[in-house]
């Protein structure tokens, strides 16, 4: 049986991809969009879903380990948002939309992965199994609330931004 997470993040993605199919290639670099940072195209915004995404499967990767990640990473000591971004709209460009996507669904596809591997072992929405799941305030989550905080959630928020900047 799938869980609810898979689910959402298979429906998100699939939304995400279809508006992004709908566009034509040469608007979805035109920054039109209101995004982290300022003004952000299309790739952007997928450069930016690929950049937390690679960083949660770090975080967990290590975690498995049994070593506390450096976050949020990626060189960045202190959650930046608006430098993070741009670096993640720097880093994940690429020369063809097609390789972007690609990167995109492989990302997906291992925190799916993830996602399954954790329920079946029923951990998934256990909180205090993961050190690097706790917040600054002490507050501590689950691994599937910060799976879906980088994954359904965003892909909602990127088509619901790409629709509103009227690039479809």
């Amino acid at each position: 049986m799938q869980s609810q997470l898979i689910q959402d993040i298979q429906v998100e993605k699939e939304r995400l991809l279809k508006i992004i199919a709908s566009t034509p290639v040469s608007r979805r670099t035109l920054k039109l969009i209101d995004g982290t940072g300022g003004k952000v195209s299309i790739t952007d915004l997928i450069a930016y879903q690929i950049g937390w995404g690679k960083c949660l499967i770090r975080w967990y990767e290590c975690g498995i380990s049994g070593k506390m990640p450096e976050m949020p990473g990626d060189g960045f000591l202190n959650w930046d948002y608006v430098a993070i971004a741009k670096h993640f709209y720097q880093k994940y460009q690429y020369d063809a939309s097609h390789e972007q996507m690609k990167v995109f669904d492989q990302m997906v596809s291992q925190l799916l992965e993830i996602v399954k591997r954790e329920q079946q072992a029923n951990q998934l929405d256990q909180i205090g199994i993961w050190a690097w799941c706790t917040l600054a305030s002490g507050k501590q989550w689950p691994l599937s609330k910060w799976i879906r905080i980088n994954t359904a959630s965003p892909y909602k928020r990127a088509v619901q931004l790409i629709k509103k900047a009227k690039l479809v």
